[in-house]
C-alpha cells in the first residue's frame, strides 16, 4: 500500500481509501488511481467523505510540475483542491459536525481532494448550498472564490464601475461575470462567438468576440480589467484602464510580480490574485446560490477513473464553465 507524504503520520493504521496520485510530474498519463492509507483529522480538522471534486487549471499546473518550488518532490502526491461531501469524523476543536454536507477548497498548494476521503481544516469549508446537488457545489470553491477575491477584495470593484473580464466563459469567468453584476458593475465580457449566448445569459452588458477584435484596439476605458487567463500583461492593457484603474491577473510570473511592485508608484495598479479558501467567502457564495443570484455552470462530469481524460479536456481550454469528477 502506498504511503502518503502529505499526511505523514496522520493516517489510520488499517483503514484505506482510493485516491488519484502522481509519482512524478508530467502529462495526464501520470495520474493513477490506487489504494492509500485513509487520513485521520487533526485539531481543527474534519474528515470529509468526498462525493465530488472540481477540476481546475491549477490541478493541471501542479500535475505538470510548474510549481515544484511549492509542491516539492516527495511522491506520491494527491492533487486537487475543490471538494464536496459529508463530514464523517470531527477532530479535536472542530466546529463542523458528523453528517454535515460541506463544500470548500483545500489550501495546500498541491491539494489532496482527488480521494475518497480528505482531512480538511474547518475554516476552509462551509455547509454546502441546499438548492443544488453536491456535484454542482463541487464546481464552486476555487473558481468562485478566485473571482470574488479578484473583484471585490483586490480590485475593490464598486457599483457603477466598468469591468472588463477576459476569459468570461471559463470556470472562473462565469462566476466573475455574475459576481461583478451582484456588486453592481457594468460588465464587458470577452469570449468567443460560440459562448456569447451563455455569457449574455449570465448578465454581461456587452460582449467582445476575441476572434474578431483585439482588446488593445478597444476605445472604452475600464475601472477594472480581470485577465482570468493571464493572456496579457499590465502594459498590454494599461491604456484601457481609467485614471486609477486596476488590472488583476491570476497567473504568477516574474512579469506580474514586477508590475505589482511598480503599482506602488503608479496611479494605475496591477494585482495578482492568489486564492485562499475562507469560510466567510464560501458562506457568501452559498447565500448567492441559494437566493438564485449565482448560477453554477458545469460543462461535464467524469468518473474519477477517467481523471486523465478530464485533465486532457481541461487542457483544451474549451470548457464552458466547470469540470467535475464523481468520486463514488
Amino acid at each position: 500500500m502506498t504511503a502518503l507524504p502529505q499526511y505523514g503520520k496522520h493516517v489510520h493504521p488499517s483503514e484505506t481509501m482510493r485516491a488519484v496520485v502522481i509519482d512524478r510530474y508530467g502529462g495526464p498519463e501520470v495520474l493513477r488511481l490506487t489504494t492509500v492509507p485513509r487520513p485521520v483529522p487533526t485539531r481543527g480538522q474534519v474528515l470529509v467523505r468526498t462525493r465530488f471534486v472540481g477540476v481546475n487549471p491549477k490541478d493541471v499546473i501542479v500535475r505538470k510540475g510548474k510549481f515544484q518550488i511549492a509542491t516539492g518532490k516527495k511522491f506520491p502526491l494527491i492533487v486537487g483542491h475543490d471538494i464536496a461531501g459529508e463530514v464523517v469524523e470531527a477532530g479535536p476543536g472542530a466546529d463542523l459536525n458528523k453528517g454535515d454536507l460541506v463544500y470548500g477548497m483545500i489550501n495546500d498548494f498541491a491539494g489532496r481532494a482527488y480521494a475518497e476521503y480528505a482531512a480538511v481544516d474547518c475554516q476552509q469549508l462551509a455547509k454546502a448550498p441546499t438548492s443544488v446537488e453536491l456535484a454542482v457545489a463541487a464546481a464552486v470553491p476555487l473558481a468562485a472564490q478566485t473571482a470574488l477575491q479578484a473583484l471585490r477584495d483586490d480590485a475593490e470593484l464598486k457599483a457603477g464601475q466598468n469591468v472588463l473580464i477576459n476569459g468570461a466563459s471559463g470556470g472562473v469567468g462565469v462566476f466573475a461575470v455574475q459576481i461583478a453584476k451582484i456588486l453592481g458593475a457594468q460588465v464587458t465580457a470577452v469570449c468567443s462567438h460560440r459562448n456569447v449566448d451563455l455569457v449574455t445569459e449570465l448578465g454581461a452588458d456587452s460582449i467582445v468576440d476575441y476572434t474578431k477584435t483585439e482588446l488593445a484596439d478597444l476605445d472604452e476605458r475600464f475601472d477594472v480589467i480581470f485577465d482570468v487567463f493571464g493572456n496579457y500583461c499590465f502594459d498590454d492593457l494599461r491604456k484601457l484602464l481609467s485614471e486609477r484603474g486596476t488590472y488583476v491577473n491570476t497567473i504568477p510570473s516574474a512579469r506580474i510580480f514586477k508590475d505589482v511592485a511598480r503599482s506602488f508608484v503608479r496611479r494605475k495598479r496591477a494585482k495578482l490574485v492568489i486564492v485562499k479558501s475562507r469560510r466567510d467567502q464560501l458562506e457568501w457564495l452559498r447565500q448567492q446560490i441559494d437566493a438564485g443570484r449565482l448560477r453554477v455552470v458545469v460543462d461535464r462530469s467524469f468518473p474519477i477513473s477517467d481523471v486523465a481524460e478530464a485533465h486532457r479536456f481541461m487542457e483544451t481550454k474549451r470548457a464552458r464553465g466547470k469540470v467535475v469528477l464523481a468520486v463514488d
